[in-house]
């Protein structure tokens, strides 16, 4: 029986769709039959619905057609609403090998019946193929997310192929027109997190250009790595709802890992507890250094600012107490190369610090504070945040599911933090718990007090304080003086690096003109001569997109174009998907790729700027560290 090793794959590479699977008992709902076909290849029916997927004469030859019938200019990427016997799925890949599916699936005994009928362990093993569905669609968000999060796909998110399973799609409609509804929101979120404003992406790398003494300076998360594997973490969130049980924390500074949001820290002090252990902390904006203004260094003994160096450096400046070093999984600091530990950290602070606690080997983690909810009577913050309650407007509100109430208003930027959350959790190998007492709900979490947390979780003394001060290492002399010598040869490197691409762009320009004067020339209508120059130039504009799939491009360039860079890729291959060659579509093609050439000259322009400062700051820092260690 096939059915073994169909499911025992899956359970490798979606465990918690392969369970769903494994429990269903089979009702007999779908019959499988051998089809008229000289190697008896089976149909299957439905048999409360009474309808056959494919037909009993060649049920291959059915999926085939239907695929065959698609308009597949660009197959790269395809969503599947419904699995029915694979066939669909195989025909897709026959003609477009490289094509990556995801594959949503609504009944888990129709994919037993299918994994009991015949091997499918091609699609199941193949890394370009993800299984989602068999439960309800939004536990499924973060392996839609994971897909269209993945590189390859990124470039494809305005040329998706959705291919129905008739039947399939029959039967369960609303579920799989949800499921779309899921991956418009997966997709929105992929868009949302590489960014809209390339000028918002320069703030980070050009704090983290200006950071890199206190990056060299101070040591890293790595140090820490699973050295609390096994003992409780919380997350201190600044929500509303910490007004209920934040006195609960007194006591339990040696009995876990207290790890709290930036805004937080001040909540913590108005309600006169010991500070937390780590204080994360990412947002590049200035006003998140005043979240520290006034704080001694009393009111952070023994706490660390576990921040991401893209904030600013008055961040760094304002907090009182010592630092840790903790990287985002940003191209930036892998070209950086100074280890100091790269987390998948989420859009808030308090993402970052589940991660932080997460990475730590913190099990159970439990949060408190993390509202990501707004209450009935519009109180956004704790009692004693910095900024005190926002204004809301009820107008800008949206409503999801909550913890002790059917719905919770909230903010569609809150939407995203909590979308992120679920994705984490999915994860994560230990028990998340949601002690909040209020706000939304979190897929994925225990829902208790924090006291049922307390008594459940939290039993006996880790010294948490003398296990963090073991652990974390500071960089010897040599090493530093290493560091300093290779950080600048980097950024001259890079400089010369952004000139070379500058100058691509520059004659990308011109082959540009070349093809505008031609079809100006020629109404459009090139022949001849004409033609052959047209089409040689259009090839070479195309072919120029290819030399930015560099290690350089993507480790020094790549987080600060990408919103422009992948938003002007999707928007060439939405071109290709829509429309069939011809002068038109090369227009059209035309067009952008002027655009990509002259806003990456531009933008490209501006980081030289910074990179001059970079190495003005650390030619200093390195002049400054000589002389210091000759007394």
């Amino acid at each position: 029986m096939p059915y073994k090793k169909n499911i025992e794959t899956l359970a490798k590479r979606n465990p918690r769709l392969a369970q769903i699977v494994d429990n269903t008992k089979l009702t007999g709902r779908y019959v499988v039959a051998p089809s008229q076909r000289k190697d008896k290849l089976p149909s299957i029916i439905d048999v409360r619905f009474n309808k056959n997927f494919y037909n009993n004469i060649d049920p291959y030859r059915i999926a085939e057609q239907d695929i065959k019938s698609r308009k597949l200019n660009v197959p790269d990427v395809a969503v599947f609403l419904g699995f029915g016997l694979s066939y669909e799925a195989c025909e897709y890949i026959r003609q477009c090998p490289r094509a990556r599916l995801l594959i949503i699936e609504r009944d888990p005994e129709l994919l037993k019946t299918a994994f009991s009928t015949h091997n499918c362990l091609d699609l199941i093993n193949s890394p370009n193929v993800s299984f989602a569905g068999c439960e309800d669609i939004r536990l499924s968000y973060p392996v839609i997310f994971n897909f269209f999060n993945m590189s390859s796909n990124m470039y494809f998110l305005k040329s998706i192929n959705v291919i129905e399973q008739p039947v399939s799609f029959a039967v369960h409609k609303e579920y799989y027109l949800n499921s779309l509804q899921m991956v418009k929101e997966a997709i929105n979120q992929v868009l949302l997190l590489y960014g809209n404003d390339p000028y918002d992406s320069l703030l980070g790398i050009k704090f983290t250009l200006r950071n890199i003494p206190t990056i060299i300076d101070y040591p890293g998360i790595s140090d820490l790595k699973d050295v609390f594997k096994g003992k409780p973490g919380i997350v201190v969130a600044s929500g509303p709802s910490l007004d209920k049980n934040i006195k609960l924390l007194e006591g339990l500074r040696e009995k876990a890992v207290i790890c709290a949001a930036d805004g937080s820290v001040k909540i913590l002090k108005h309600h006169n507890l010991p500070p937390a252990h780590l204080v994360t902390s990412l947002e590049r904006v200035i006003e998140t250094s005043y979240l520290f203004e006034g704080l001694t260094e009393e009111d952070v003994k023994d706490s660390y600012l576990a921040a991401c160096p893209v904030i600013v450096p008055e961040t760094y400046a304002n907090f009182p107490g010592e630092k840790i070093i903790v990287y985002r999984n940003f191209a930036t600091f892998e070209w950086l190369n100074i280890k100091k530990g790269i987390l998948d950290i989420g859009p808030s602070a308090g993402n970052m610090a589940f991660k932080v606690l997460e990475y730590l080997g913190c099990d159970p983690i439990i949060m408190i504070g993390q509202d990501l909810a707004i209450t009935d009577d519009l109180v956004t913050h704790a009692d004693g945040f910095h900024y005190g309650s926002d204004k809301v407007s009820e107008k800008d509100l949206i409503e999801v599911e909550g913890n002790c109430q059917p719905k919770v208003k909230t903010r569609p930027v809150y939407k995203q933090f909590l979308l992120h959350y679920e994705r984490d959790i999915s994860t994560y190998k230990g028990t998340a718990v949601n002690a909040t007492e209020g706000g939304a709900k979190i897929h994925g979490t225990q829902i208790m007090t924090f006291q049922e947390a307390i008594d459940k979780y939290i039993k006996e003394d880790i010294n948490t304080t003398a296990v963090i001060k073991k652990y974390l290492k500071q960089i010897k002399y040599k090493e530093k003086g290493r560091q300093i010598k290779e950080t600048l040869k980097k950024l001259y490197h890079a400089k010369d690096f952004c000139n070379e691409i500058i100058n691509i762009c520059s004659e990308s320009l011109e082959k540009c003109l070349v093809v505008e004067e031609i079809l100006r020339r020629t109404d459009a209508a090139p022949a001849g001569e004409d033609y052959t120059i047209y089409r040689a130039n259009m090839k070479i504009l195309e072919d120029t997109v290819q030399k930015f799939g560099t290690k350089d491009f993507y480790l020094i360039l790549m987080h600060y174009v990408q919103s422009i860079y992948i938003k002007i890729l999707q928007d060439i291959n939405s071109i290709k998907y829509k429309h069939d060659d011809g002068t038109e579509r090369d227009i059209m093609m035309l067009l952008k790729y002027k655009e990509l050439y002259s806003v990456l000259s531009s933008l490209i322009k501006k980081l030289i700027d910074e990179f001059d400062i970079s190495i003005e700051i650390m030619e200093k820092f390195k002049a400054d560290f000589a002389a210091k260690n000759e007394k």
